[in-house]
């Protein structure tokens, strides 16, 4: 009996672990408006990350669609404060002197809309 009470109160515990950690904090109809809008002086997200954060316009810009909401998350946010160093995306984010300014709120949001696209996955052969 007490084994069975200990089972149970682990799985509980756990499944509230998955979706607390799961489940993306932001709104992904917002997020994904934000993604593909394209600010005054600046370039949308989707201009160099393209089609939800699945493609990239080169081989140096990382693929986003299917990523954790929280890496984004927090990505973002380093980003924006510099401590984080990438030219373009300083450039863009950052909360001084960004072309694209975000806030806390759209951060979050885009974090959860490309975290809820297909992941996208580009497999490269040898030549």
């Amino acid at each position: 009996m007490r084994l069975q009470t200990l089972a149970t109160a682990s799985l509980a515990l756990f499944a509230g672990t998955v979706l607390a950690v799961g489940a993306p904090k932001g709104d992904i109809a917002a997020g994904k408006q934000r993604f593909e809008a394209t600010p005054e002086g600046g370039q949308s997200c989707a201009s160099c990350h393209l089609e939800g954060g699945a493609k990239s316009i080169d081989g140096n810009t990382p693929l986003l669609a299917g990523q954790y909401a929280d890496y984004l998350e927090k990505a973002l946010k380093d980003y924006r404060s510099g401590a984080r160093v990438n030219v373009l995306m300083n450039a863009q984010v950052s909360a001084t002197e960004g072309a694209n300014k975000l806030t806390d709120a759209d951060i979050q949001n885009i974090a959860a809309y490309l975290a809820a696209q297909p992941q996208a996955v580009e497999i490269y052969k040898a030549r």
